[in-house]
């Protein structure tokens, strides 16, 4: 049982109560938010995603990710999920680039069950071979135990005929230099068939430490009796893991270096077009909301630039869907833009989209005020249900490193103002710094 070594209370939008972030001995973060709701979420954000993995073991974190509910030494595989559905309750996970996380809504006279079933699963996790599968080719005969691998592996290849997915992935490898952001998420077929069950033990055992994870739980209940389960089921067995664990330090790409533009063919009837950027680190607060707002103002909803100008207000529209995003990460955020067009106008495609980047040289008050009300709605909103608090949190512990920029987040978004829009758009998204990606039907010049 790992005690407390310090516990701040920190001030969090639109909550009753400060947030109770605990650091026990071991270097495990826990924090408790206080919600008024009939639910109680717990989840563990672990902070490694394909940022800590490479050209050998890729995919394999989204692997460990299904493999966490394969059984346990206590538990074997089926009956947490199972035990969890019949109180009500809802489990689930997610990798990204920078994390993974686990977790659990469930009514709250039921936490007690699940923090432990939910603690174990995260502690000692099994990964027993026949649950994993047996290693095969998988551009032959399918194994005759379709098992876990096989079963990501057939996940892999759902995605191959997503044609956003094909054009995302072409974009994303040319955007970076030698970042691991350069990896799909996912992995290859090739990696997860073969992959071995002492790597996916290594990586868990590197990754899935103590101070690597920080464990969040929302709703209404007894603070230290709380405290008291989460220090009594999180019981990390491998001695070693106390120590730090040691991951790669990578060379933050905040622009793109060559920037190029791909092309794909595929049997498709339309084009699909993305445009990316490179920007600097989501902990950089001003910056990330700034980008945030341009994102609304150039290509979010019908009221959004790229809709009105190249749609609504045409001539001779020849778009389907048009849209821009802007995605966080620790090591330095994408800022996408997304076309499906007729395809034989891909040269016009590119010069609008181009010229409209060159527009956000001059932003209005009005355009602005109608996107800081929709980023301070959507602020507001993650703070509505329990498991939303708990993504919101998990944020800003995994890719921001810092908890306390939730509450300065509304004071950066009043400070901005049209002129420091313009500077941001100029510093990452002039036409001359996006990398871009296209597919387009075969035969197509």
């Amino acid at each position: 049982m790992s005690e407390v070594i310090k516990k701040e209370n920190v001030e969090y939008p639109y909550l009753e109560k400060p947030l109770s972030v605990y650091t026990l001995k071991n270097g495990h973060s826990v924090i408790f938010a206080y919600k008024k709701s009939p639910m109680i979420n717990i989840s563990s954000w672990t902070k490694t995603g394909s940022i800590n993995e490479n050209k050998e073991n890729n995919g394999v974190s989204h692997f460990v990710e299904h493999l966490l509910f394969k059984g346990t030494t206590k538990y074997s595989a089926g009956v947490f999920d199972k035990t969890m559905e019949r109180l009500g309750g809802i489990i689930n996970a997610a990798t990204w680039k920078d994390y993974t996380f686990y977790y659990i809504n469930i009514p709250k006279e039921h936490y007690k069950i699940a923090l432990e079933m939910h603690a174990d699963m995260m502690v000692d996790a099994l990964f027993p071979s026949e649950e994993i599968g047996p290693e095969f080719d998988p551009n032959g005969a399918s194994p005759k135990e379709k098992r876990e691998r096989y079963v990501v592996i057939e996940e892999i290849r759902m995605g191959e005929d997503n044609n956003w997915r094909k054009v995302y992935k072409n974009l994303n490898n040319s955007m970076y230099e030698n970042h691991p952001y350069k990896r799909e998420v996912i992995g290859t077929k090739e990696i997860i068939a073969n992959i071995s069950q002492k790597e996916i033990e290594r990586y868990y055992k590197t990754f899935y430490t103590p101070q690597n994870i920080t464990t969040i739980v929302v709703g209404e209940f007894d603070e230290d009796e709380m405290l008291d389960l989460v220090q009594k089921n999180f019981i990390f067995k491998d001695n070693s893991n106390i120590e730090k664990c040691k991951t790669d330090v990578f060379e933050m790409e905040k622009s793109i270096k060559n920037p190029t533009t791909t092309i794909d063919y595929a049997e498709v009837n339309t084009g699909y077009l993305m445009m990316g950027a490179l920007c600097d680190s989501a902990k950089n607060l001003k910056e990330t909301i700034a980008l945030d707002l341009i994102s609304t103002i150039l290509g979010d909803g019908k009221s959004s630039r790229l809709y009105s100008e190249l749609i609504e207000n045409s001539k001779n529209p020849h778009y389907y869907q048009l849209e821009s995003c802007h995605y966080q990460f620790k090591d330095g955020d994408n800022f996408l833009i997304e076309a499906n067009f007729d395809a034989d106008k891909k040269d016009v495609v590119i010069e609008e989209l181009k010229t409209q980047l060159d527009n956000l040289n001059k932003i209005n008050e009005t355009e602005l005020e109608k996107a800081k009300k929709r980023a301070k709605v959507n602020f507001a909103q993650e703070s509505e249900m329990v498991s939303d608090i708990a993504d919101a949190i998990g944020y800003w512990m995994s890719v921001c490193e810092d908890i306390t920029l939730a509450n300065k987040y509304l004071d950066t978004l009043n400070e901005i103002d049209c002129k420091y829009l313009e500077e941001i758009a100029k510093k990452y998204l002039s036409k001359e710094k996006l990398s871009i990606s296209l597919l387009l039907p075969k035969g197509e010049n």
